[in-house]
């Protein structure tokens, strides 16, 4: 039964950043403007991880986690290209630092990426030698980014969701993660969760 609901879980993944992207792309198709270019990509290889994720080796049970972690990873996907806002010029190019920054800790990664809080290997290289949440700090500026270019409503309350259940899951993680000897050792030295020497 549990590997029924995975399969449901990704196909459900599939059908919402396919939806996203075709709305970004087709956008792009009519306006000649590549809205939503960076967090396009950065959906699908968040997509793409989600899809080969390992199995942890403890997940958290708390009703909080398991809200947040769909809102947070999901809600952006419905979010649609506006118009209205700053100049793509601006907003492509910021896109692509959050994605860079996201890529870049994802792969650092790897398989242990996950949705619900859990303990799926302690991960200290990489940009997680700077921060403890790196991926979410990139998702946060390629998210902005991206309101930034298409400030609906819509979209903004989304964000709002979407960074609200990130904050989310960023504490239910550390909960989780701070039974871990390592991990403890990891916090003392890396202090701050999302921008260094600040947060």
């Amino acid at each position: 039964m549990r590997q029924y609901g995975r399969y449901a879980t990704n196909a459900a993944l599939v059908v919402l950043f396919a939806l996203f992207a075709w709305a970004n792309l087709d956008s792009w198709r009519r306006t000649g403007s590549p809205t939503g270019l960076g967090l396009t990509i950065l959906e699908a290889w968040t997509a793409g991880l989600f899809l080969v994720r390992r199995e942890p080796l403890f997940v958290s049970g708390t009703a909080s986690a398991w809200v947040a972690a769909p809102l947070g990873a999901f809600a952006m996907l419905f979010g649609r290209p506006d118009g209205g806002g700053i100049p793509h010029a601006v907003s492509e190019p910021l896109q692509l630092v959050g994605v860079a920054i996201a890529l870049a800790s994802l792969g650092a990664l790897g398989r242990s990426f996950g949705l619900v809080a859990a303990n799926r290997g302690i991960r200290t290289h990489g940009l997680y030698r700077l921060v403890r949440h790196p991926a979410y700090a990139g998702y946060f500026v390629a998210w902005f980014a991206y309101i930034l270019e298409s400030p609906s409503a819509r979209n903004i309350v989304l964000l709002a969701l979407a960074v609200l259940a990130q904050l989310v899951r960023i504490r239910e993680e550390e909960r989780v993660l701070a039974n871990d000897d390592e991990y403890r050792r990891y916090m003392t030295s890396v202090r701050r969760r999302l921008i260094p020497y600040l947060y």
